[in-house]
């Protein structure tokens, strides 16, 4: 479970967030929405523990997070959540495999089994012999799989996704946003994507509009 207790967050003299307060049930698959500028990523940000807020807490399935800079926050970010940007954030310039390797660093198994492991990720998301090519020679489409693949590779339970077919056309988006729901129903992930695609509204079990 993910709680956000009466946060405030302001950048400046400009207020995001005075009090606010959001509970997301494991399992969920809920969608942020709003006007531009209205916090949806700094909440997802605050979400994943990759800002702090300026009041408030944060709780990770129980598990209180004082800053995102503490131990037990680097173990949560570690161990429980997964990340899915716009800009796919990976190197453009090393391989499939390299860039999912990174992804198993912490993991203790031998070098076969990540390379198993990664074969399996990659049929997942329909790139199935993927692993030598350079991100750079991928289309976006594939480079958002390339990025979801990641998610089959760590023991998340939650998987954040900020603005996930931003740059992507109505196919590849519709190929990505599946991948997100089979997550959802067929692996029990908590799923929260930030968008501000109006067609996405209705794929949630909730929307929560911050306009």
């Amino acid at each position: 479970m993910i709680e956000i207790k009466n946060i405030t967050k302001k950048y400046d003299d400009r207020v995001i967030f005075k009090n606010f307060s959001l509970k997301i049930n494991d399992g969920e698959f809920v969608v942020i929405t709003g006007k531009s500028g209205c916090g949806k990523s700094t909440l997802l940000n605050i979400i994943g523990l990759l800002e702090d807020p300026d009041k408030g807490k944060v709780v990770i399935d129980g598990e209180k997070i004082l800053s995102s800079q503490s131990k037990n926050a680097v173990k949560v970010i570690r161990n429980k959540i997964s990340y899915v940007f716009q800009n796919f954030a990976l190197v453009d310039e090393e391989t499939v495999k390299y860039n999912l390797m990174l992804a198993l660093r912490y993991v203790k198994l031998s070098h076969k089994e990540k390379e198993n492991k990664i074969a399996d990720a990659l049929a997942k998301v329909g790139l199935c012999g993927y692993e030598n090519k350079k991100i750079y020679q991928l289309s976006g489409g594939e480079q958002q799989r390339v990025s979801l693949a990641r998610v089959f590779l760590k023991p998340s339970e939650i998987i954040l996704a900020d603005e996930p077919t931003g740059s992507l056309d109505k196919e590849n988006a519709a190929i990505v946003i599946n991948i997100l729901k089979r997550i959802n129903r067929d692996y029990g992930k908590t799923v929260l994507i930030v968008t501000h695609d109006e067609n996405l509204k209705e794929i949630g079990d909730r929307i929560i509009d911050l306009s």
